[in-house]
């Protein structure tokens, strides 16, 4: 094998006691000379690749006239490229940097946690579908009659306070809902207060009271009658139908709107 022939630019190895100093001067000419001797080859070939690139694309895209804003892709078949038109919205979706800056061009909802506006619409489920699918009210409106047992297409009305309370002595509720408590103003006289109002003094009541059994025999009891109604509470008066006011162990009071 032949050796190779190594080219020494004069200068660029130190002789016999020469400095350091005047060998990296040497090279520094040594570059220096390699770059004015190249540079323009290499600035050419830069130009020639550039200018083959844009003569290859300009032989294989179809004509660019009217093709403003749009954008080139390849066709179907896989053959050859062609122009889509892109609209000023798909433009802005190409500038977001991913599917969720996408989604707030588009003024669309997140995925987690989403807030709707104006009126949302989903698909109707069965009455009987128990998963968290989304209850429309189309569906709640079929839902609830079932759920409360009640037949037919009539409105179903819920009861929005009860009370089933002691009204012998010191007055003590057993149960309740939407009641924070009973105010006695004598024998047979009390008002039913509301925990939460109602949205007038509107609503219907019922009531009635007992002083319960004793022995097998049915103790005293009879009507209470509501007496003032407030959107905040209500007062009965309990009367043993002879118009003489009682006291019941058992009160209940039922209201609904």
């Amino acid at each position: 094998m032949t050796a190779p022939v190594i080219r020494q630019f004069v200068g660029t190895i130190p002789d016999k006691g020469q400095s350091q100093t005047a060998f990296d001067t040497n090279m520094d000419a040594f570059l220096d000379w390699q770059a004015l001797q190249f540079a323009p080859d290499l600035v050419a070939f830069g130009e020639f690749a550039n200018n083959t690139t844009a003569a290859l694309v300009a032989a294989n895209l179809p004509p660019l006239t009217g093709r403003a804003l749009d954008v080139v892709r390849v066709n179907a078949a896989g053959d050859g490229v062609e122009f889509a038109d892109v609209t000023a919205a798909g433009w802005w979706l190409l500038d977001d940097v991913d599917a969720a800056a996408q989604r707030a061009t588009l003024g669309a909802a997140a995925l987690a946690s989403p807030t709707f506006t104006g009126v949302p619409s989903a698909p109707t489920a069965a009455p009987s579908t128990n998963t968290y699918q989304l209850a429309t009210t189309a569906y709640t409106r079929a839902a609830i009659p079932d759920v409360l047992n009640a037949a037919g297409s009539a409105p179903v009305f819920a009861c929005r306070a009860w009370v089933n309370f002691d009204g012998t002595g010191t007055v003590a509720i057993r149960a309740s809902g939407n009641v924070s408590s009973i105010t006695d103003y004598g024998t047979g006289t009390y008002t039913v207060n509301f925990a939460t109002d109602m949205e007038d003094a509107n609503y219907a009541a019922t009531a009635n009271w007992t002083t319960g059994s004793s022995s097998g025999r049915l103790g005293q009891h009879g009507p209470a009658i509501p007496v003032t109604y407030a959107a905040g509470s209500l007062r009965i008066w309990l009367t043993d139908g002879a118009a003489d006011a009682r006291d019941g162990s058992k009160v209940s009071v039922a209201v609904f709107r």
